[in-house]
């Protein structure tokens, strides 16, 4: 069984996941004292929320060819 990825959907998890990456790194961090430590988090998950999302697309596409 060959599993089909659109390039564009590979490309926006690849993003996702090197930001969300960059958003925990900086979240550990000793620099992210400020008040938006909130706003960074959201995106955090939003960005691996996002990956997951796009894994469950994948599966339920090709599970219907």
């Amino acid at each position: 069984m060959k599993i089909r990825i659109s390039r564009a959907l590979l490309v926006n998890m690849i993003f996702d996941l090197l930001f969300g990456i960059f958003f925990i790194y900086y979240l550990l961090s000793n620099e992210s004292n400020n008040g938006y430590r909130w706003l960074i988090l959201l995106f955090a998950a939003y960005d691996f929320t996002d990956i997951v999302m796009s894994i469950r697309k994948i599966i339920l596409a090709n599970k219907r060819k």
